[in-house]
């Protein structure tokens, strides 16, 4: 696991990457192209993925945690992933970083703490782990490294924890994305929300070269992340590769300069898209092209690969992710994928902000501001440059993700989000009385 890696760095047709062994893995396994998080921000994401649920189910709303203590981690539930392995017998270690909420794996989560925070050393640990197993316990291990997340200290002229990025001849370095420019009818909050937080953004005044400079840092860490991989697999060995499945994935991705943007939060495909690849025994080449929700779907899929139940009981929460597709039929993909936001910064008003997914269609509405609906045809507009929602011929289009959107803030309880959503015209009227029954 990456923290702060964008799937579009790994596509197929992506340029200036240097990523050997993420390659292999993506082109003998099942690689997913539409992997989205429910939160593109560090513990909202993990939390999520360690249980299954949405953020806004765990009553977590960003990296500030206020009054929320080690007992109330999320991972400390019989229902999250370290509990529901271990009751199917598996070994479970956890290293490096977990952010869910503490920076280091507490104890109870169900994993053995096997390595703390912290990139230096930590591929060679768990390499060391994995050469040590004796063969007749079957494991899982959560190797989950910081970089690519260091591109932050990077932006802020900041020391880099594990060691400085080279620099290049600006020729050498990658070129402006396509969708550099923000867009015609952008919202306005997240402009907003960014120069606000210039001290954390640090990229405001950024020119051309110092954000090719950028994107060229950006893939060095990933190439880093890369290394680690290598030295997983190669610990592996032969006899053990046969029978190992692995995952790779992150937490959330990186503006790397598209739409002027860098960091997270943002609901921004580059943010909220990260790479998916599932690889080993039983699991065929295959490219999924549907959107899936790496968050909601990792336990599911993870307690399939086990053969165990992903809940205990019946009294348990429910669920609202699926076994991923790994080759097996009856698992539905075509279902609508939301992801969720909230900038964290001094002061209200703080801004939040809803994505949802349906076909080829992305409806992202935030809560405040100018042209705050966003309405893109994602295959055909991936970068996000031409907003439909201005455009009257897509009125029914847009009306309908409205009650979707709508539809699955009521479903899974996400008050927060339900004062700020465009209601439907095709609403009925009590919909809006019962969401204003308490005005403010």
């Amino acid at each position: 696991m990456a923290d702060q890696l964008g799937a579009h760095v790994l596509d197929r047709d992506a340029e200036f990457s240097d990523t050997p062994h993420l390659d292999r893995l993506a082109e003998s396994g099942a690689d997913f192209e539409r992997a989205y998080v429910t939160f593109p921000l560090c513990v909202p994401s993990r939390a999520s993925m360690l249980t299954g649920r949405m953020p806004h189910e765990l009553g977590i709303s960003g990296n500030a945690l206020g009054s929320r203590s080690a007992e109330s981690e999320p991972a400390l539930d019989e229902n999250s992933l370290g509990h529901v392995l271990r009751r199917a017998g598996y070994d479970c270690a956890y290293a490096g970083k977990w952010h869910a909420t503490s920076p280091s794996a507490p104890d109870g989560t169900g994993f053995d703490v096997l390595s703390p925070f912290g990139d230096a050393g930590l591929a060679d640990a768990c390499a060391e782990w994995i050469r040590a197993r004796n063969g007749e316990t079957p494991y899982f291990l959560c190797a989950s490294f910081d970089d690519p997340h260091t591109i932050c200290e990077y932006a802020r002229r900041q020391p880099m924890p594990y060691g400085d990025t080279r620099r290049a001849p600006i020729s050498d370095a990658p070129p402006l994305p396509a969708n550099f420019e923000p867009a015609p009818f952008e919202p306005e909050a997240v402009r907003f929300e960014k120069h606000a937080a210039q001290n954390v953004y640090a990229t405001e005044h950024y020119t051309p070269e110092e954000w090719r400079e950028y994107r060229y840092a950006y893939r060095q860490l990933i190439s880093r992340f890369d290394g680690y991989v290598g030295t997983l697999l190669g610990a592996l060995g032969d006899g053990d590769a046969e029978n190992t499945i692995v995952i790779v994935t992150s937490d959330h991705g990186d503006g790397d300069a598209s739409h002027r943007w860098n960091q997270k939060t943002a609901l921004f495909e580059e943010c909220v898209r990260v790479p998916l690849i599932v690889a080993g025994p039983g699991v065929p080449r295959t490219t999924v092209t549907e959107p899936v929700s790496v968050c909601l779907d990792l336990v599911p899929t993870v307690s399939e690969i086990a053969g165990v139940s992903a809940t205990p009981d019946d009294t348990q929460p429910t669920r609202r992710g699926v076994p991923l597709p790994l080759g097996g039929p009856g698992h539905p993909v075509e279902r609508d994928i939301v992801v969720q936001t909230r900038f964290e910064r001094p002061g209200p008003p703080l801004t939040s902000g809803r994505a949802l997914y349906a076909g080829a269609y992305k409806y992202t509405v935030y809560s405040w501001g100018r042209h705050r609906e966003q309405l893109h045809d994602i295959e055909r507009d991936p970068g996000e440059q031409r907003n439909l929602a201005v455009e009257s011929r897509y009125d029914n289009v847009l009306d309908d993700l409205r009650l979707r959107l709508l539809t699955w803030c009521r479903d899974t309880d996400d008050r927060d989000a339900l004062k700020f959503l465009v209601i439907p015209a095709s609403a009925d009227d009590s919909i809006r009385s019962e969401i204003f029954a308490i005005p403010y």
